[in-house]
């Protein structure tokens, strides 16, 4: 109880700095440990506890017989990934090397994300099973429904309806995961064998999925005023119809961007009027706190004539192990029901039915707070860890939920070659290129903070974030060696001296 009472003060102080309660520009003071204590109704041995954490993962620092203060930060600014319209063909051409070490047991993969994976649902998915094989197991063999059984369709309504989005059961269909939806979506948009767009940076999720098919894809770069972005959409239309668009609006991966309900809005017009077919992956359900972003799928009116199709699953909620999704379908249920029943097996009917059961008992609900909550404080204790390292010397991106955040270099440093110094410390990151289909991005690098909290992952961060630092002053000071006339090899040994 005394671990939940401190860890609860470090996030309620981080989460007041991060929202701007706590002003961070001018080092605003805490309040004293005796007041603290006194506000929340806890020991001062707690508060002591907390602030001691917030100054060791850079939140505050201490001034002798002042008191506590926040500590300053930079305000960021939107990264710029460009105004060129990137058109390839997504050949085979995978980053293996940061593949294989996904399985490597010696490395830390943060390369990789697995947000469901911070707690441990073990005892809730055993139970849970046992339950369905006691429900008439032969009965269960013998349904085969094509759209999903009746009964986690209306409960995956029910969910949704919580954070407003009102759908029928004869807008969604069951899927096997967010693997076979993608394939789903694509073959009812009718977009296999033609061009597709997609947001740039690329979901390595969409870009892995398009490699399969050599695809012939225009990337759009994001941008930090929306309208630009449309326009770009606009001019590679023009110059290169296409008749699918892919988009992560909520924590985009890896960028951790979210579109607003407005932006939502004015895509839904602008591939109504072009007449595409919006594919987007929903990752909503891992926002922080607040109200949930809704889908663009939920965003559609009665008499809207969009053709959408929202990509749901379990694997970020409940288990990686869970191959469970669903699709929304939105003016497309007809084309995606044809497509399941030709190209996709029946999702298990058991584990159809332990899904329901969890999303009818209301303990769907409870698992997906305890989830936010503590993958918020991963994020928080991530975060605090690699400022107190390389304080505001580099961009981190700060998300309002997802699992990942997106470095950027200094200019002139490479993320793949950082790999390689990093996989020598056991760990391993996503260069940039890899969320691109020419391997732009070099300057970027994208880490998760969603994995199971503890010693090894703590160490991790914090050896990462010292990795970091030395690789950007070695080669700053080679840059400034040979801008000098002197050679880098010269200022290598004089760096390690």
């Amino acid at each position: 109880m005394a671990e939940f009472k401190y860890r609860k003060i470090v996030d309620e102080v981080i989460r007041a700095i991060e929202l701007g309660v706590i002003s961070a520009q001018e080092g605003d003071k805490l309040h004293s440990v005796r007041e603290y204590a006194k506000i929340k109704g806890v020991g001062v041995s707690t508060v002591i506890q907390a602030y001691y954490e917030l100054e060791r993962l850079g939140w505050i620092y201490a001034k002798p017989k002042r008191g506590y203060f926040v500590s300053p930060r930079k305000a960021l600014e939107q990264p710029d990934y460009g105004r060129s319209v990137n058109r390839v063909h997504a050949g085979q051409t995978l980053a293996t090397a940061v593949q294989y070490s996904f399985n490597d047991p010696d490395i830390l993969p943060l390369s990789c994300t697995a947000p469901s994976t911070v707690i441990d649902n073990e005892l809730i998915l055993n139970r849970l099973h046992r339950q369905v094989l006691k429900y008439r197991p032969y009965k269960l063999l013998m349904q085969d429904p094509i759209e999903g059984i009746a009964e986690l369709r209306e409960e995956i309504c029910r969910h949704l309806l919580r954070s407003g989005q009102v759908f029928s059961k004869q807008q969604v269909l069951v899927t096997n995961g967010r693997q076979e939806g993608l394939l789903l979506a694509l073959t009812a948009a009718r977009a296999i064998g033609k061009t597709v767009a997609v947001e740039s940076p690329v979901s390595f999720y969409f870009q892995a999925t398009l490699k399969q098919f050599n695809a012939d894809v225009i990337e759009v770069p994001m941008q930090s005023n929306y309208e630009d972005e449309l326009a770009l959409l606009s001019q590679a239309h023009q110059t290169q119809p296409f008749d699918t668009y892919l988009v992560n609006p909520s924590f985009a991966d890896p960028t951790g961007r979210v579109l607003s309900v407005a932006e939502k809005l004015a895509l839904i017009d602008w591939a109504a009027a072009h007449d595409v077919t919006l594919v987007e992956y929903d990752r909503g359900e891992l926002y922080f706190g607040g109200v949930r972003p809704p889908t663009i799928a939920s965003l559609l009116g009665e008499q809207g004539r969009c053709k959408v199709i929202s990509i749901g699953d379990f694997y970020d909620t409940i288990s990686p192990s869970i191959s469970l999704g669903y699709l929304l379908c939105v003016n497309t249920f007809d084309a995606c029901q044809f497509a399941k029943q030709t190209v996709a097996e029946e999702p298990g009917i058991a584990l159809q039915h332990m899904v329901s059961t969890l999303l009818g008992s209301g303990e769907y609900h409870k698992l997906l707070f305890r989830l936010r909550e503590q993958t918020r404080s991963n994020y928080q204790r991530t975060m605090g860890l690699l400022t107190a390292v390389l304080a505001d010397s580099i961009y981190i991106s700060r998300p309002d939920g997802g699992p990942c955040l997106w470095l950027k270099l200094p200019d002139g440093l490479s993320s793949e070659a950082l790999w390689t110094k990093v996989i020598e410390s056991k760990l391993s990151i996503a260069p940039g290129a890899m969320f691109s289909f020419n391997h732009s991005y070099d300057d970027y690098f994208r880490i998760t903070y969603a994995l199971p909290w503890d010693e090894r992952m703590e160490s991790g961060i914090t050896r990462l974030a010292k990795v970091l630092r030395d690789f950007i002053r070695i080669n700053a000071n080679r840059h400034k060696c040979l801008l000098s006339g002197g050679s880098a090899g010269d200022d290598r040994v004089g760096h390690m001296k």
